[in-house]
């Protein structure tokens, strides 16, 4: 894995929510999701409704789109991928925790869940390791010049 590739799954490993895009017959549509997040298999798995209107999206059209923001530390990623639904019982048992407990109703043996599997295809992001203060010097001298501020390191990625 190259530094740029560990760079992105750090900076998304800890993160407890993203927003996931799909396309609703040609309407972008964008929800909160809990990722479970496999740096080891490079992997991202959510579990929804196996109902929901995203999984009847996710059948029409698989592209989507998950963007995780870290604004503690000035961290954005942009993942592109393809989503698979499955309702595989091992990967939902493995998946299962209270986070699930609170939201759907049943446990792991009966609840009428699926999983979305990510298949990550391409990925942007962008770390402003410099802090705010730093930042805030940054913008303030690029709006004084004609220096462009320097606010971290920007990466795409085609092989995520």
């Amino acid at each position: 894995m190259s530094d740029k590739q560990e760079n992105l799954w750090n900076m998304i490993d800890d993160q407890m929510v993203c927003m996931v895009t799909t396309n609703d017959n040609g309407v972008l549509r964008s929800r909160p999701m809990a990722p479970f997040i496999d740096k080891d298999k490079k992997t991202i798995r959510f579990m929804t409704d196996r109902t929901s209107g995203k999984v009847e999206e996710l059948h029409h059209d698989s592209d989507l789109v998950l963007n995780f923001m870290n604004d503690d530390k000035l961290q954005y990623v942009s993942i592109s991928g393809r989503g698979k639904v499955t309702t595989d019982r091992a990967m939902i048992k493995q998946m299962w925790g209270p986070y699930c407990d609170i939201w759907f109703t049943g446990d792991a043996d009966t609840a009428d869940v699926a999983v979305v599997l990510v298949e990550p295809t391409q990925a942007e992001y962008w770390d402003d390791n410099t802090g705010k203060i730093k930042m805030a010097y940054e913008m303030s001298k690029a709006y004084f010049s004609d220096e462009a501020p320097d606010l971290g390191e920007n990466a795409k990625l085609q092989a995520v």
